[in-house]
């Protein structure tokens, strides 16, 4: 007579307590997913300081903490350097920009208010982008700035989420160990390899995304600044952390820019139309391919998708943190399931 095996109370006990466990973790991490994301931000700055730090010590022979510390000077230098040269300018173009921006909405509506078909799809899309029918975009734009949090609230978290960076990337080992602490044993060391292959591909990713960023601020400040248009230096650095937000990021930093110009001129409008265009052909079809060849490449239809679900599901910060979230997803998927699971040990990890 087969004999039936009773669990052991003990062993049913602490399966109950792990279940329990899990359950909390995923409540907190959905209660605390704004504060997750800032962490994660703080995570991938320290990455790039890492890097940074990386290209450093071999070239000037440093130490990993003083090349550490070096990199963190050049980094302050730089953005300190940006805002002594053009703080001030940058400053009184965005003061501008919000100043201006209703009153080229409003112009913009009377050139269209002619025409009934154009009007109606105007009138939908502010209705869908502002809530309601009788709010003014141009107000919206210009409370822009507060669009999730008051400005001491959005300086308070960058200053933290810079602080913890620092710490992050003096000693990320001791993090990684703690976190580690959490996962089963066995699956500890494939864990670590995996995080280090995501922190490699974020680094990949970022230096991509600077390129980029460097690129369009420069050529489409030139640009605006050659036709004419009001505030080139605020517009051109919109464009240029735009690309933090794939696809969607470009088109909606180009609006601002065409609106100003339709108060120029229509003629200055095309042409600042044909200048997005053409600098986003370049970055695209030129530099990008050069540049993923030491970076990240990920295919545009997920990035595009990623982002309105990392939008939808978290906020901006989500639509800002989707494509190094993607690349993070995309490492583990590569390890544990594609390679794990599936068993194709060819298959290629993002950023290797």
């Amino acid at each position: 007579m087969p004999q039936t095996t009773v669990p052991d109370k003990a062993t049913f006990t602490g399966r109950v307590v792990i279940v329990a466990f899990a359950v909390i973790l995923v409540l907190l991490a959905v209660s605390l997913r704004h504060v997750l994301l800032l962490v994660f931000g703080a995570v991938l700055i320290a990455v790039g300081l890492r890097g940074l730090a990386g290209i450093l010590q071999p070239l000037a022979r440093l130490s990993k903490g003083v090349s550490l510390a070096a990199a963190c000077l050049i980094v302050v230098l730089v953005l300190g350097g940006i805002v002594w040269l053009l703080g001030a300018q940058i400053a009184a173009q965005v003061s501008q920009l919000t100043e201006t921006l209703p009153a080229a909405w409003s112009d913009f509506r009377e050139r269209i208010s002619q025409n009934e078909f154009a009007s109606t799809v105007v009138d939908e899309m502010q209705s869908a982008f502002t809530g309601t029918n009788g709010s003014q975009i141009g107000a919206y734009a210009s409370r822009i700035g507060a669009f999730t949090m008051s400005a001491a609230g959005a300086t308070l978290e960058f200053f933290l989420v810079i602080v913890g960076a620092i710490f992050f990337a003096v000693s990320p080992n001791s993090y990684v160990d703690g976190a580690l602490m959490l996962a089963p044993k066995d699956q500890r060391e494939d864990i670590r390899k995996a995080l280090g292959a995501s922190a490699n591909a974020l680094r990949r990713w970022l230096l991509g995304t600077l390129f980029s960023v460097a690129f369009l601020a420069v050529t489409v400040s030139i640009g605006l600044w050659a036709l004419g248009v009001p505030a080139f230096l605020a517009l051109g650095l919109l464009c240029g952390l735009a690309q933090f937000v794939p696809l969607i990021g470009p088109i909606l930093a180009a609006a601002p820019a065409v609106l100003l110009a339709l108060t120029v001129g229509p003629e200055t409008a095309i042409w600042v139309v044909l200048l997005y265009f053409i600098t986003s052909q370049i970055e695209a079809n030129l530099l990008m391919p050069m540049i993923q060849q030491k970076a990240v490449s990920m295919p545009p239809a997920l990035l595009l998708f990623g982002v309105i679900a990392g939008a939808l599901l978290l906020g901006p910060l989500g639509a800002l943190f989707a494509t190094p979230l993607i690349v993070v997803i995309s490492v583990f998927a590569v390890i544990f399931y594609v390679r794990g699971v599936l068993g194709d040990d060819e298959a290629k990890i993002p950023g290797a």
